[in-house]
């Protein structure tokens, strides 16, 4: 027999509020993110989006360092 939690939607929101901020501070990647929110990796970007999430600062660098080594 599998027991089933009913977990209030303010708590559900303040965790995904939480682990999106832990991911755009750097402390967890994208892959461990998506993993403890339970969704697949193309569906948390997609959620990124949606709740304008930042991308971590390192990976911000890292694409703005390959586009200007593509560009020259």
């Amino acid at each position: 027999m599998k027991a089933s939690l009913m977990i209030p939607e303010r708590i559900r929101e303040k965790f995904l509020g939480e682990i999106l901020d832990m991911y755009a501070k750097g402390e967890l990647a994208a892959s461990r993110t998506a993993q403890m929110l339970g969704i697949p990796r193309a569906a948390f970007y997609n959620l990124l989006a949606e709740t304008g999430t930042p991308l971590p600062q390192k990976l911000n660098e890292s694409i703005r360092k390959e586009l200007e080594e593509l560009l020259k």
